[in-house]
């Protein structure tokens, strides 16, 4: 009777393979459609994130006594962070992509309050007529600032935070003279 050998076991995913060349030119989406693993210094200069950020997150999962490698696809791999594209594009879709978009430094005044989507108070404040202290006192003069300005401090950024529905129109009225609160 003839035995069989034994398959060797399976120590990395295909996708685990290979840690791949990091192409600087590619956009985030780009990026986000890889299937390999990149080193996370490179992978955070295109996706602007705060590295530490992402260490952070990582630390927290494994605490949890949870891998970080399986459910966020980063780890430490001696002085190296690694990033499992495969699973860390989900993830950074779900938990990561950053809450505010930057200011096109083009932009005019103008241009921004035309803008959809959510900014840094301070930024969008270096193109208008008001200072970030102006609007802040406002903001924190009302309770329901975040509903009537589109105005609110986000803990996460520790900064506050404008969305342009709200505040667009908040901002043409105090222009046009109504600075009822």
């Amino acid at each position: 009777m003839a035995t069989r050998e034994k398959s060797p076991e399976k120590i990395f995913e295909k996708d685990e393979m290979i840690l791949s060349e990091f192409d600087k030119s590619w956009t985030p989406k780009e990026l986000l459609s890889k299937e390999e693993i990149f080193f996370l210094k490179d992978v955070v200069k295109v996706l602007n994130l705060d590295i530490n950020k992402v260490k952070k997150k990582a630390r927290e999962i494994e605490v949890k006594n949870q891998s970080s490698w399986e459910s966020m696809g980063t780890r430490k791999v001696w002085s190296h962070w690694m990033v499992r594209m495969k699973i860390f594009a989900p993830y950074y879709k779900r938990h990561l992509i950053p809450k505010v978009k930057p200011v096109n430094p083009t932009w005019d005044g103008n241009e921004l309050l035309n803008q959809k989507g959510k900014f840094l108070l301070t930024e969008v404040c270096k193109k208008l007529p008001f200072t970030s202290h102006q609007i802040r006192y406002q903001a924190n003069k009302n309770k329901n600032a975040k509903s009537e300005y589109g105005m609110w401090k986000d803990k996460d950024l520790n900064a506050f935070v404008v969305d342009m529905e709200r505040f667009s129109p908040w901002i043409k009225r105090l222009w046009a003279g109504d600075f009822r609160s």
